[in-house]
């Protein structure tokens, strides 16, 4: 019997039921019919068996009308209509619950040959019952409102997180042909002024940054210590193009590597680095990648030396990280700071 109705109480009220039954037909006789332990003739057992049957029959009644309620009007934005057509019942139909429990009790007592309790006078009985109920309504009323506001809120976290899913499923479907366009760039120029040899080396490295990238393509986070291998990977592409004049620095202690970040984004930034930058003999181009540990980010940093002209671009970069980032946490934030003779960017570790 509870178990069945939890849905549309909001919770398992089976001990809520025995436990107020209990407290009722102690409260009862004291608080609206004025008996004291030391009245004449007042027998405690036979005045809390008869309240507490009657807390049984009024509680049995007041449930199954809040459970017909919400079963006719079970929207949260009903709960207007509900409570009235709830109150209206309650005060209409109670007094009728009132002598029908009077006379089984009264029955009840005679069979058992139990002597007689004191018995509440109608004005006395109706106001017992009618606060009792409203009291029972009332808890029930305000326990359904917090576990169906809960479960507003949690609906509208779920179609939230859906949402924000589907936008990190976009930012990461535009960064891969973004990343296979530069890699074509790179490979054209390679295969333009460089022999066959280092084509094949720059294919075969390039075809494990794929496979990175196609393990990783449903993760919103991968381990940093597997970013970190496939940002080798890229820069050895790189090397292939710029060698000694791209340098590229990595110092991650040993204890952040399991630490997480976002897909691509360190191999989003060296490119955003080597897109901006001049590269050549005299100005090599050095990057940096090290940890913040107050800031429990990892920072890439590189020497500024502006481009007067940059090429052509799909524009997704840094742009795209950021976006990235704030979908995943408000919190935590990308950091950009430009100095005289530095960029550098601050990803947070997950």
């Amino acid at each position: 019997m509870f178990k069945n109705e939890n849905k549309y109480l909001g919770f398992n009220d089976f001990w809520f039921f025995i436990i107020g039954v209990v407290l009722l037909g102690f409260l009862i006789p004291q608080i609206f019919f004025g008996l004291r332990f030391d009245t004449p003739g007042f027998y405690f057992p036979l005045e809390w068996l008869e309240a507490s049957m009657y807390s049984i029959f009024y509680w049995t009644f007041n449930r199954t009308v809040i459970i017909f309620y919400r079963k006719k009007f079970p929207a949260f934005n009903q709960a207007q209509k509900r409570i009235t057509f709830l109150v209206a019942t309650v005060f209409l139909v109670l007094p009728f619950v009132g002598h029908f429990a009077t006379q089984f009790i009264n029955l009840f007592f005679s069979v058992c040959t139990l002597p007689n309790a004191t018995h509440p006078t109608l004005v006395q009985g109706l106001g017992a019952a009618y606060t009792a109920s409203f009291f029972i309504n009332g808890i029930y009323e305000t326990i359904w409102y917090h576990s169906q506001l809960k479960k507003s809120i949690q609906e509208q976290e779920r179609v939230k997180f859906a949402h924000v899913h589907s936008q990190l499923d976009g930012l990461r479907n535009q960064v891969n042909p973004h990343f296979l366009f530069n890699s074509l760039n790179t490979l054209n120029h390679i295969v333009e002024y460089e022999d066959k040899t280092v084509a094949k080396n720059f294919i075969g490295q390039l075809s494990k940054v794929y496979r990175y990238i196609l393990d990783s393509r449903e993760e919103p986070t991968i381990i940093l210590e597997e970013e970190l291998a496939f940002v080798n990977a890229y820069v050895a592409i790189q090397k292939e193009r710029f060698l000694d004049n791209l340098k590229v620095n990595i110092d991650v202690p040993q204890q952040y590597i399991h630490k997480k970040i976002i897909p691509l984004s360190l191999q989003l930034l060296i490119e955003n680095a080597i897109k901006h930058n001049i590269i050549s003999t005299k100005k090599p181009l050095t990057i940096s990648i090290e940890i913040d540990k107050e800031k429990e980010s990892i920072k890439v940093i590189n020497t500024l030396q502006k481009k007067s002209k940059v090429m052509d671009s799909t524009k997704v970069g840094l742009e795209n990280i950021t976006e990235r980032y704030r979908l995943l946490s408000e919190k935590k934030l990308v950091t950009i700071e430009e100095l005289e003779n530095h960029f550098q960017v601050g990803l947070p570790l997950l």
